[in-house]
């Protein structure tokens, strides 16, 4: 599949979030017509004015059903021929299992897992009615790994994966192509003050937005049906797939370390 952008209307959601702001210029940058998606109507405006000419916006939340359809009919009127959702938007609970409640850990399941297969159900109409169409699902190295302290996320990203395999399996014979394209960790809005510190304490590289974002729009231009972004990390993914048990090991050293930093955190 070649990616003419100036032929692509791109839906972007989380799309004034550290990384949602960087993919947006870039794709800007790259003329492609731009609907920004997320929860607060002046940051949307704001990066609007920011980029110019050739981007709408959609005020609502992705969990949010009603919300859902009223997009699909507003890209009625889209009719480029070349399409692309990117499924950004994502939201983090740090913490201990048995220190998160039960509406805490549905709304991350809602958000990171639930909302992007919904969505891309209710817009695979207009997505299939393209020339050439894509559904990028933005995941994480914590879909392929996981690590305590983060297991509602996980369990997020973990089903993310499955479900863009298994979507891209299910459209093989149609114009719409999948991907899930994972980062580690980030320097973003989405990490508490104690995730900070845990990656500074272990030594964890944390990667700027910017570069993600650049990794990101190369992995979409060749069609990578899966990517996982960063070293050591991405050798760690394929490890815990063949022999999980020494990953375990490995992390087990700095339990009392994760422990002490994340085991009463709650953060969403």
């Amino acid at each position: 599949m070649n990616i003419n952008w100036e032929q692509q209307t791109v839906v972007l959601t989380g799309a004034y979030g550290g990384l949602g702001r960087e993919l947006a210029q870039l794709i800007h940058q790259k003329g492609a017509k731009l609907i920004l998606f997320g929860r607060n109507e002046q940051r949307l405006l704001d990066l609007q004015h920011q980029l110019g000419a050739n981007v709408d916006v959609f005020v609502g939340d992705v969990s949010d059903a009603e919300n859902n359809q009223l997009l699909m009919q507003s890209l009625q009127n889209e009719a480029s021929p070349q399409r692309m959702l990117i499924n950004n938007a994502a939201i983090s609970q740090t913490g201990f299992l048995q220190n998160q409640s039960a509406t805490e850990i549905k709304r991350v399941l809602d958000v990171n897992l639930l909302s992007p297969i919904l969505l891309s159900q209710q817009l695979l109409p207009w997505l299939k009615h393209a020339k050439s169409a894509q559904i990028i699902n933005i995941g994480s190295s914590f879909g392929a790994i996981g690590y305590p302290g983060f297991s509602s996320y996980c369990a997020s990203k973990f089903g993310l994966r499955g479900f863009t395999q298994a979507l891209g399996r299910e459209l093989s014979d149609t114009v719409v192509r999948t991907q899930y394209l994972a980062p580690r960790a980030m320097a973003t809005g989405i990490n508490s003050a104690a995730v900070d510190d845990l990656n500074q304490q272990l030594k964890n590289t944390v990667d700027e937005p910017a570069q993600v974002a650049q990794q990101i729009l190369k992995a979409i231009e060749k069609n990578q049906s899966e990517k996982f972004f960063g070293w050591p990390e991405k050798l760690f993914t394929k490890i815990n797939a063949l022999l999980p048990n020494v990953v375990s090991k490995a992390i087990r050293k700095d339990q009392s370390t994760i422990k002490s930093f994340l085991n009463n955190e709650v953060k969403s």
